[in-house]
């Protein structure tokens, strides 16, 4: 696919609505840790991830983010609030090298009033993993740190693990696994060292691979 005109919902457009989309998308390389737009900035861009990987954080009143959703290739950020022409709620960034693509809102905005079945497939895109960012909120007060970690290596694994050697294998930080279910790397990295010797997951600096994810799902649901 060429621009977000190839996303899943545009297809059902016609070719010169698509023409316009291509001809007003904007393809933006961000390197690693680069913010593309902060909470309470004015929606002004309907966004896309193409390659790489994008964080949505929200900031508390210290400054610790926690971040709400991890967005991978193919996927919108930014879709809602850009139709209902309000302010980002979170900020997004870049968690590795990425390209993303950027329409101006209005335009999202008139082609989602002339095309419902549009509007509603963006809704339907969006719709689960902020169902997925508000469970990962309440599970932040609820939940021992263990069921959290656990719970997310799950998510995750579904959302971005790639296949290897019989393992899904992520490549993630443990602090972002940290600034994702609200606590410290300290915690984190004892947590995944406790669990590599129990041969529950394999680790290196930057990956970590669910060698058991039933014994995950046990510990997410609660159990030792």
């Amino acid at each position: 696919m060429s621009t977000i005109d190839g996303l899943k919902g545009f297809r059902v457009l016609s070719q010169a609505d698509r023409e316009r989309i291509d001809g007003a998308t904007r393809e933006l390389r961000i390197p690693a840790g680069k913010t593309i737009f902060v909470e309470g900035q004015p929606a002004e861009g309907f966004w896309a991830v193409k390659d790489g990987l994008v964080h949505i954080v929200r900031h508390g009143p210290e400054g610790r983010g926690i971040v709400l959703e991890v967005i991978p290739p193919g996927e919108l950020f930014g879709a809602v609030v850009a139709l209902q022409d309000r302010p980002y709620p979170a900020s997004a960034l870049a968690a590795e090298d990425s390209v993303v693509w950027s329409m101006p809102a209005s335009l999202a905005r008139e082609l989602c009033q002339k095309h419902p079945t549009l509007r509603a497939a963006i809704l339907d895109q969006v719709t689960g993993r902020l169902r997925g960012a508000h469970e990962r909120l309440r599970s932040v007060a609820l939940e021992r740190v263990e069921q959290r970690l656990a719970r997310l290596l799950l998510t995750l694994a579904d959302k971005i693990g790639q296949p290897k050697d019989g393992v899904t294998v992520l490549n993630v930080t443990r602090q972002e696994l940290a600034d994702m279910i609200g606590t410290t790397v300290e915690s984190t990295i004892r947590l995944t060292s406790k669990w590599q010797q129990a041969g529950i997951v394999s680790s290196s600096r930057h990956q970590l691979g669910l060698t058991d994810p039933a014994e995950l799902r046990k510990i997410a649901e609660g159990g030792s």
